[in-house]
């Protein structure tokens, strides 16, 4: 894993793009993410593997926009990040998760040559009042081991917008 020092160097050097970069988000070995002003909630009561999801969008005001348990809200970054030369791998904050909010449910994990702002799958355990550009999250970078030819080029890359799902895709195949 990378060091703090070594996540600047590495920006410096363009091994590691942030976009916005702030210094003052660099951690002992990590750096701090923080949270776009909308969120994408799920209208259905009942989501189909099959079936596009139907969302809607929600604007977080600056005052704050309370969430609700029970409820998935997808989220991303404001940070655009990418890498031939690390994995990143996203995390919650331990404040974060200290008030019982999860910022990912199983995609905390990036791949090498991932391109976009990252896309949260965010629940609380509490009703929970979250505000735009709150440092909601964590990045690692660890260095990858040995020969490589694949890099990620899947669905979810060179986008700055909320992924929704699209495994409804896998099944038109």
């Amino acid at each position: 894993m990378l060091s703090g020092e070594e996540i600047i160097k590495a920006v410096e050097e363009k091994n590691i793009i942030i976009e916005p970069f702030d210094k003052n988000n660099i951690n002992p070995n990590s750096y701090n993410i923080t949270l776009a002003d909308e969120l994408l909630i799920h209208t259905e009561e009942t989501l189909d593997c099959k079936k596009e999801p139907i969302v809607k969008k929600i604007k977080i005001p600056e005052e704050g926009y309370t969430l609700v348990p029970n409820k998935l809200y997808l989220g991303r970054t404001n940070e655009y990040t990418e890498s031939e030369k690390f994995v990143p791998l996203l995390s919650g904050r331990s404040s974060i998760g200290r008030i019982g909010i999860t910022t990912h449910l199983s995609a905390g994990c990036g791949d090498v040559g991932y391109r976009g702002t990252w896309t949260l799958g965010i629940t609380c355990v509490t009703p929970t009042k979250v505000y735009p550009n709150m440092e909601i999250g964590q990045l690692y970078f660890f260095p990858l081991v040995g020969e490589y030819n694949i890099k990620y080029s899947g669905r979810y890359n060179n986008k700055r917008e909320i992924n929704n799902s699209k495994i409804h895709e896998e099944f038109e195949k």
